[in-house]
């Protein structure tokens, strides 16, 4: 309602009352003085009243209109937004595991004759306090028809996780080979880690340790060699559907200073189909012992290519 408006229409109607009060002395001679004054007074105050009630209506629609919008700014300003929900941890060891099986086939005919193959299985936990990892895998080989790769290996993996950038974390390890010195070989670490980087992409750890090595089978020396432990693991999500991952270990032995092993590797995995989990999976694995053993090459180097699933 316009204010100005209401202010326009009581001063017509006071003046109107005026003007009657006017037009009725004037022609009204015998009337008294009183009752025309009381006449003008009476209109007067109806006139008052009406613009009194106008501007209280006014007021009324104002103070609505502002208590409405301060109502709203004050649910705006006190209502937080909603946080996302953390996953709540599993509730046993066996629970909460990420899987994924690949495998890749390489070969060549002609000339040569050459058969690769590669299987692998690896599981990941993560939780708030600990991060597990698991991995087996198997390689096999043939050259013109003679069988010169048969290689297997387990490894595990626990960290402990702090409020912090450090943690803490133990490892184990078995390995089989037929085309080693050795023939079996049993590992363990413990030690500590520190995260370098750690945001929504790129994971960078260091680790450092102490731990012992034990080969067994074929010309092995069958004894425990103690051993330290220096090494990185990175990782790094370059899309949504394409991770990097590299690492590398070094085990000087300090049972034969000089001695050591050294284990790297890298990979690429590419999710072809989310539904599915459809993967593509490619990368290199090398191994060098300083002391191989005789007639034994110091480095193993291994290549892969294959198709994976991820449940």
């Amino acid at each position: 309602m316009n204010i100005n408006r209401i202010n326009r229409s009581a001063i017509i109607a006071i003046a109107a009352g005026m003007c009657c009060s006017s037009a009725a002395l004037a022609s009204d001679t015998n009337t008294s003085a009183l009752e025309r004054l009381e006449a003008a007074r009476i209109a007067f105050e109806a006139a008052q009243a009406e613009l009194e009630a106008a501007q209280a209506q006014v007021a009324m629609t104002t103070s609505a209109g502002k208590i409405e919008v301060v109502a709203e700014d004050a649910t705006t300003r006190i209502q937080p937004e909603a946080e996302p929900e953390t996953p709540a941890d599993p509730n046993s060891w066996a629970d909460g595991w990420d899987w994924s099986a690949n495998a890749g086939l390489g070969g060549s005919s002609g000339n040569t004759e050459n058969f690769n193959a590669r299987l692998a299985i690896g599981g990941q936990r993560n939780t708030s306090k600990y991060e597990t990892s698991l991995s087996l895998a198997y390689y096999y080989g043939t050259s013109e028809g003679t069988k010169n790769t048969a290689r297997g290996e387990l490894h595990i993996k626990n960290d402990w996780l702090t409020d912090g950038k450090w943690r803490y974390f133990a490892q184990g390890g078995y390995e089989y080979d037929e085309f080693q010195a050795w023939q079996h070989r049993f590992s363990a670490a413990v030690g500590v880690g520190y995260e370098f980087i750690k945001d929504d992409k790129t994971t960078l750890v260091g680790r450092a340790g102490l731990g012992a090595s034990y080969d067994t089978g074929n010309n092995a020396d069958e004894k425990l060699i103690p051993e330290g432990l220096l090494g990185l693991d990175w990782t790094y999500q370059y899309s949504q559907n394409t991770k990097l991952v590299a690492s590398t270990t070094y085990y000087p032995s300090f049972d034969d200073f000089g001695e050591f092993r050294w284990y790297s590797n890298a990979g690429v995995e590419v999710v072809l189909d989310d539904e599915t989990g459809m993967t593509m999976n490619a990368g290199f694995e090398h191994r060098h012992d300083s002391d191989p053993g005789t007639g034994i090459k110091p480095n193993d180097v291994n290549y892969y290519m294959g198709v994976g699933w991820k449940f």
